[in-house]
């Protein structure tokens, strides 16, 4: 059940990537991996124009709440639910403006 290590031998200290270990143990190659990463860390509706959305949010100094509402304004016109984006930032809106006038 489980490996012993004979009396002379040292312990494995090799260090392997996650990303050698996936190779190692499945069928998904380095490849198959970056093209993943690209599609996680930077999908199209992510790279419109200029700058990225998050760039902007963190320049601008803006909290939670204000960063999804231009998040998803500005990342409407790029995705297949527009009308859901828009629906996600007014609720965001939304619930800024009831927190304001509460306060």
């Amino acid at each position: 059940m489980f490996k012993t290590l004979e009396k002379d031998s040292e312990p494995n200290t090799e260090k392997i990537s996650p990303f050698d270990q996936l190779e190692k143990t499945t069928n998904i190659n380095r490849s198959q991996l970056d093209d993943y990463s690209k599609l996680i860390n930077h999908p199209s509706h992510y790279n419109q124009g200029k700058i990225e959305v998050i760039d902007a949010i963190l320049d601008w100094g803006l909290d939670f709440i204000e960063g999804n509402i231009i998040k998803y304004v500005a990342r409407s016109h790029h995705k297949s639910s527009r009308i859901g984006d828009l629906k996600k930032a007014r609720w965001y809106l939304n619930y800024l403006i009831n927190k304001l006038e509460k306060s």
